[in-house]
């Protein structure tokens, strides 16, 4: 049941917040001396805070209400929230006019000044196909009476002021920011690439604000002297409050690069600028108003212009590098970025769509080598992630595709390509040789080590080289949960339980929802005899998973090696007796643990046979000690090719 209720009679009435006049209809929030004009969506959700001034809005009502039926949701929602913020001076981190309250939603904490609200009136939520919010009488909130006054230099102007709140709201919230590093000693030609605010009406743009954003970053990435952030790191700050000089810390990057997209029809207006962290000076800006068929010329100019402000003088071949199109077909480029957007919703639905989305790219441009490589990464999750695909129908496929990013004259394609090939001849094909071999190549194309190479190293008994490789990305700047927690099975691989215990636990206090930090923290606890603690963490983790058969095999290993046979049993059976697909290894490890070898070994074998993602940690996975002295198990390294000794590469 929604707690938010929202009527179109409501954008007719002003109201008064934190000294700011609040107009509705005009999508303009107002001071005594100056005044910013904000998009339908935003102005929606301040509506529906207002109403509940004082309560907490869960975050779902607000997409359900606003965005329903719309991609990308969810990120807009946050990017919303932090437009409202700046447009309202919201930058005290302490006492915030709309707070965030943890895992629920948000709260307006300021009085809301004006008339009475109606009550009463029925609410028409959001359609399906526009994403508007509709009222019978009046044709909708985001209707006809509202868009019309939305003319081609009113959308200008509200890009241009909106932008500078959002900037404003960065630098000012600088002397908030933790002091963790010194900026002024960071390398001075590194950089992070913010994702790009969506400032068009329709929020299905975020795929075109994101892939211009991106593009600049992969350009960017090939000039040598340059460091560029990922952009896993860099996008995770979208929608984060953050000022230029956390994000900077949190990067370990001296600039930062922002910018907002608006495209209405065929017009388009870019503004970005490039910031130095450490006293929030520009050192470039710029403004384009093109034709949306220009966007081509608008990347290469932003990437040079970085460029060059960064990097004393640029060689002829990075030059080119910087300037080179993947593609001179734009319709093809539009689906390129479509499928990128579509692939990285991490759904089967979305892992489809995009599917289709590279493939109309190539037939548009079969030499279009990043449309390739998308379509190969598709196949490659829908084969291994989602399993709507067998991994036999996927992986030829996949390396098909992949053959186009290998041979390609763009570096970050060429070293992207070479990782997803490693993770094929990893996962599919037990070569890993050839897989340490490939992340190799693409690390030193790309200077950034893959998290697979760090696997790869692991599943053969690499362990150091696995853990230094993990270490090397977080000491370098990588903030992302995912590397820290693949650090702590990797400690948890080479039997350092303590070390592994120590970095799960800071995952966990950094997100405490991140279920794959229960998981490496209830082995590191339960082989370290923690056996209730480990209980707990498993039992997390089977809640967070809604009981998916990979937490539930966890918590019956524990309970089986703490005498608990019983429940491990019980487990056991629900397992074997689902209707959904469970690795044959899930199975193989309660057995194990069961003292049952026989069974054990079946199912291993069953592992082998059909494919099963977790057989290939058969070597490491200290809980499978019980069988490793059996002339058996050495039998199904053999099959597995873990050889005794596979050396990595340097690295």
């Amino acid at each position: 049941m929604s707690n938010v209720r929202l009527w179109a009679s409501e954008w007719d009435r002003t109201f008064v917040l934190a000294g700011r006049r609040i107009d509705p209809a005009d999508r303009r929030i107002k001071t005594a001396d100056a005044h910013s004009e904000i998009e339908p969506r935003v102005m929606a959700v301040l509506i529906a805070l207002a109403r509940r001034q004082g309560e907490t809005v869960r975050r779902q009502d607000l997409i359900d209400l606003v965005w329903r039926g719309a991609p990308g949701a969810d990120p807009s929602l946050s990017n919303a929230i932090s437009l409202l913020r700046s447009a309202l001076g919201d930058t005290d981190a302490e006492n915030r006019l709309i707070q965030t309250i943890p895992k629920q939603g948000y709260r307006l904490t300021v009085p809301v000044e004006r008339s009475a609200l109606p009550d009463g009136k029925k609410l028409s939520p959001a359609s399906t196909t526009g994403g508007d919010v509709a009222d019978d009488a009046s044709g909708g909130i985001f209707g006809a009476r509202v868009m019309r006054r939305t003319v081609l230099a009113g959308a200008a102007f509200a890009v241009a002021t909106l932008s500078v709140f959002l900037l404003l709201d960065r630098t000012e919230l600088s002397n908030t920011s933790v002091g963790i590093e010194n900026i002024s000693e960071f390398e001075p030609r590194s950089i992070a690439v913010l994702p790009f605010v969506n400032m068009s009406s329709d929020i299905a743009n975020d795929y075109f604000s994101d892939g211009m954003a991106e593009e600049i970053l992969n350009a960017l990435a090939q000039v040598d002297s340059l460091k560029v952030a990922s952009r896993t790191d860099s996008f995770r700050f979208r929608g984060e409050n953050a000022s230029i000089e956390e994000i900077s810390k949190r990067l370990k990057v001296a600039n930062i690069l922002e910018g907002s997209v608006r495209q209405e029809d065929n017009q388009l207006r870019v503004t970005v600028q490039l910031i130095s962290a450490s006293d929030g000076r520009h050192l470039w800006s710029s403004t384009y108003d093109r034709k949306a068929g220009d966007i081509f010329a608008i990347q290469q100019d932003i990437a040079l212009n970085i460029a060059n402000a960064l990097v004393d003088e640029l060689s002829d071949a990075e030059r080119e590098r910087v300037t080179s199109l993947p593609t001179k077909n734009l319709e093809a480029y539009d689906y390129f970025l479509i499928g990128n957007y579509q692939l990285r919703q991490w759904t089967i639905d979305d892992n489809r769509r995009a599917l289709v989305s590279f493939k109309a790219a190539v037939e548009l441009d079969p030499k279009f080598a990043e449309a390739h490589l998308g379509m190969g990464r598709a196949y490659y999750y829908a084969g291994t992630h989602y399993g709507w695909m067998t991994p036999a129908e996927a992986m030829p496929k996949v390396k098909a595709s992949l053959v186009h990013g290998i041979s390609s004259t763009n570096p970050v394609t060429r070293a992207a390509a070479l990782s997803i090939y490693g993770d094929v001849l990893t996962w599919n094909d037990q070569d890993w040789r050839g897989a340490l071999a490939a992340f190799q190549r693409a690390y030193e194309i790309s200077g950034t080590p893959a998290l697979g190479y760090a696997l790869t190293n692991s599943i053969v008994g690499n362990h150091d080289a696995a853990i230094g490789i993990l270490q090397k990305s977080i000491d370098s700047g990588d903030t992302d949960n995912g590397t820290r927690n693949n650090l702590a099975w990797a400690y948890f691989n080479a039997r350092r339980y303590e070390d592994a215990l120590r970095e799960a636990e800071a995952v966990l206090l950094s997100d405490g929802t991140f279920a794959d930090g229960y998981r490496v923290l209830g082995r590191a606890q339960l082989l370290l005899g923690e056996a209730d603690a480990a209980i707990n963490s498993f039992s997390k983790a089977v809640q967070l998973l809604e009981g998916a058969p990979l937490a539930r095999s966890d918590l019956a290993v524990a309970y089986a090696r703490t005498g608990r046979v019983t429940e491990a049993r019980v487990i056991l059976k629900e397992i074997l007796n689902t209707d959904e697909y469970v690795p044959a290894p899930l199975i193989a490890q309660i057995y194990a643990n069961l003292g049952e070898s026989d069974a054990a070994f079946k199912w291993l074998e069953k592992g082998i046979d059909e494919g099963a993602r977790g057989v290939i940690f058969l070597k490491i996975n200290p809980l499978y000690d019980p069988q490793r002295n059996d002339p058996r198990f050495s039998g199904l390294l053999t099959r597995l090719n873990l050889a005794p000794n596979i050396r990595s590469p340097r690295n």
